[in-house]
């Protein structure tokens, strides 16, 4: 992908993001998206199929930015990748909050089990868990976070990556 595809999927899905934070997703239309991005209808069809696509793509790109954390820094144990994956959340806040207040509960609940499985068969293949575990446990971590963003991140990381490995990852 060139540079200019890139600079205009990065204008597009940080102007909805923003959008996002000041009227409800119905209310957004590609027409605002695009005049506030700055780009044409063309170049954001070029991109995108329509707004669905955009989020998928800007929430896809958030987790990705763990991934890439866990991998740079080479953490191989699952305490430390949990920490990573809730200080993520800790520190840009506005957007768990943003995407939850937006309606992507369900969206964000599946992008992360996807992101849990590929976590597990690459740094932890020794867990032999089936899709049906995994699902499970990802719905568990992901009802703490929620729980966490809605109460302020009051409890601290310690006692919540404490609690998930005692309670849902096998």
């Amino acid at each position: 992908m060139n540079m200019k595809s890139i600079r205009t999927q990065q204008q597009i899905e940080k102007t909805l993001f923003s959008l996002l934070q000041k009227k409800p997703y119905a209310e957004i239309s590609i027409a605002e998206i695009t005049r506030k991005a700055n780009v044409s209808r063309t170049s954001f069809y070029r991109n995108y199929e329509n707004k669905d696509s955009v989020m998928k793509k800007f929430s896809a790109n958030q987790y990705q930015k763990f991934t890439d954390d866990i991998t740079e820094h080479k953490l191989k144990s699952l305490s430390e990748q949990l920490v990573v994956y809730l200080t993520f959340f800790k520190k840009n806040p506005e957007i768990m909050k943003t995407l939850l207040e937006a309606g992507f509960e369900g969206g964000l609940l599946n992008l992360q089990t996807r992101y849990l499985k590929k976590l597990l068969k690459v740094y932890h293949p020794d867990f032999h868990l089936t899709d049906y575990a995994i699902a499970y446990q990802s719905g568990g971590i992901y009802m703490l976070l929620v729980w966490w963003v809605k109460q302020g991140y009051r409890t601290s990381l310690a006692e919540l990556v404490d609690y998930i490995e005692k309670h849902i990852m096998l």
